[in-house]
């Protein structure tokens, strides 16, 4: 009886220990700061000075400061650019596995507006590793979308 109670138990911590592991570890790679060191079009005959997130330019966001935390998905960013809205944003995020490629994440980045209403952005996370990370954002220009990549290099805690 005593080794019934006994291997149930452990049983069961070895189970767990076993499970195979879930997004979390793309959210633990992902959490602390990051800095957005380069905003670039994929296509490499394309410039057009567009708003992100409905929020500043492309160029404005360059050399923004990210953070993320893990533990309840949310975060902030940074524009540093005193020619642009300067300040702090809040946002919140929540990330998949990409349903069509191994490596790759999506991410819903939500941002508040003033009136509190919430507006989401679609995100892939195509390079990801504990020091660099890469999104690509298609956003609509003429009424043609482009593709964005977004490069960030990891930056120690502030």
């Amino acid at each position: 009886m005593i080794k019934k109670l006994v291997f149930i138990p452990l049983s069961c911590l070895l189970l767990l220990a076993l499970k195979p592991s879930n997004d979390a570890s793309s959210e633990r790679i992902l959490k602390d700061y990051w800095l957005l060191d380069k905003v670039s079009y994929m296509e490499p005959d394309f410039y057009d000075r567009i708003t992100l997130f409905n929020d500043v330019t492309n160029l404005c966001f360059e050399q923004s400061l990210w953070r993320f935390s893990e533990l309840n998905n949310t975060g902030t960013y940074s524009i540093n650019d005193l020619y642009c809205a300067y300040g702090k944003r809040k946002i919140s995020f929540d990330i998949a596995k990409s349903a069509n490629k191994k490596e790759q994440y999506d991410v819903v980045l939500k941002t508040k507006k003033d009136n509190g209403e919430t507006e989401s952005f679609k995100i892939k996370i195509t390079k990801l590793s504990k020091n660099t990370m890469q999104w690509n954002h298609t956003t609509w220009v003429d009424n043609e979308p482009h593709t964005l990549k977004m490069s960030f290099v990891k930056k120690q805690a502030l």
